[in-house]
């Protein structure tokens, strides 16, 4: 039964998708990656998806490889701002929510590119100077795990998670300040200090990394955790017993997307990976990993994942000029540290 409605889902997907056309790149971009042979690539993405992209890139591109290095998106960003202080750029091309990208295009370490792929990407979801662009939308959400929490029990906002039924059983990533800051926007101080105030006191299991707070929850670890909806319906349609809050006010939904390093080792071969990510061809590749792609004419792979039923609220990309504020704020709550 699990088999068949994961491949039910595959075939929805394949019957709404529009056929697709690649873009020829430009072959002096492509001649001179041969001579440089690798690309690094420095990412947030789950092990899942970026097996996937690097194969799928790879296959186009014989004469590369990708080298990713993988970690959540905070040590990433540290591992390359503590990179560029030893002098040690390594880093080609990387993907991380917009606002930790725009943090290092402060700092002078992103090439402002303008992919001939930009085209297909919604405004608000690229950097108007070429920085950055979005590849794929992340939406935060109550998951919980439905063997562990009666039908009638099920939260339906955020303020249900402060019920005294759910003391020690909620998980929760400390590195969270995107879903505080975009709270905070949405709801103002008061209301928004009351929740985190409130969560703290609920003694939640706090764990990096959303792929393992989501593992650990089906697992039932704990019945509830803040996490992403994609995982949370790529584990269901694995026949994990999941499932998600759809009525959260708001949903608050942050852009990953892709920059090409400033002092990028191999240019050409970075070029060539962002122009893939961004393509057609590369966003149906997240596609296949329950990934929410940001090209319009990309369905999602489930329906539960469409942004136009959601009470959706996009992370701004400029929240980054007082990042560090909210990320000093966020972990006050929790008597935790950023790492």
């Amino acid at each position: 039964m699990i088999l068949f409605r994961f491949i039910g889902l595959f075939i929805f997907s394949a019957l709404c998708l529009p056929k697709v056309v690649w873009p020829a790149p430009d072959p002096r971009t492509i001649e001179a990656a041969k001579k440089e042979r690798t690309v690094a690539y420095y990412t947030g993405l789950n092990l899942n998806a970026v097996q996937r992209l690097a194969g799928a890139f790879e296959q186009r591109y014989p004469f590369l490889k990708v080298e990713p290095a993988r970690q959540g998106h905070v040590q990433v960003r540290t591992k390359i701002l503590t990179e560029s202080l030893a002098g040690a750029h390594r880093v080609d091309v990387v993907s991380m929510p917009a606002i930790d990208l725009q943090l290092l295009k402060k700092k002078g370490l992103l090439a402002s590119y303008r992919s001939p792929e930009l085209d297909g990407i919604p405004k608000g979801l690229k950097d108007e100077e070429g920085f950055w662009a979005a590849m794929y939308v992340t939406q935060f959400i109550i998951g919980y795990n439905n063997r562990m929490v009666a039908k009638n029990d099920q939260p339906r906002d955020w303020e249900d998670l402060l019920r005294a039924q759910w003391k020690n059983g909620i998980g929760l990533d400390p590195d969270s300040p995107l879903w505080y800051a975009s709270l905070l926007e949405y709801w103002g101080s008061d209301k928004t200090s009351r929740l985190m105030r409130g969560l703290a006191a609920q003694q939640p299991h706090l764990r990096r990394g959303y792929t393992l707070l989501t593992q650990m929850m089906a697992a039932g670890e704990f019945p509830l955790a803040v996490v992403h909806a994609h995982k949370v319906e790529e584990m269901k349609a694995n026949g994990a017993p999941l499932d998600w809050v759809r009525t959260v006010d708001p949903v608050v939904t942050s852009g990953d997307a892709v920059a090409v390093s400033a002092h990028s080792p191999h240019p050409n071969a970075a070029r060539l990976l962002a122009d893939f990510i961004l393509s057609k061809e590369g966003q149906l590749t997240l596609h296949r990993s329950f990934l929410v792609p940001v090209r319009t004419d990309i369905p999602p792979l489930t329906p539960a994942l469409d942004q136009s039923k959601l009470k959706v609220f996009p992370v701004r990309a400029e929240l980054a000029e007082d990042y560090e504020k909210y990320e000093k704020q966020f972990h006050e709550f929790f008597g935790t540290r950023a790492r």
